[in-house]
């Protein structure tokens, strides 16, 4: 079962003016069965959002979870939907909120 911790930061994102430039800090647990898929490449490809690999800790082997910590900039709107997505992957996503103050 995936969880966003806190609360607040995914509903934060979705309350804001889905048009606005924002910049979001956030750490995703990516569950193991998901590590062939390419995950953070949809981030970018599909959504279009800029991307910054803060820290990664992700094994060759496949057989653990994968955590990464992302710097994101995109439109509100565009990055609730795009981690929605990763929620539906059954991914864990916490927030650093002292980054979501937009620019």
């Amino acid at each position: 079962m995936s969880s966003v911790s806190p609360d607040y930061g995914l509903e934060a994102l979705h309350l804001k003016n889905p048009e606005s430039l924002i910049h979001t800090e956030v750490k995703i647990r990516i569950p193991k069965a998901r590590h062939p898929d390419p995950v953070i490449s949809n981030l970018i490809n599909r959504y279009g959002l800029k991307v910054n690999i803060l820290g990664a800790l992700l094994g060759a082997n496949g057989e653990e979870d994968g955590w990464f910590d992302l710097a994101i900039e995109g439109r509100a709107g565009t990055i609730h939907e795009a981690l929605l997505d990763l929620v539906e992957l059954e991914a864990d996503l916490w927030f650093n909120t002292e980054a979501d103050d937009g620019y």
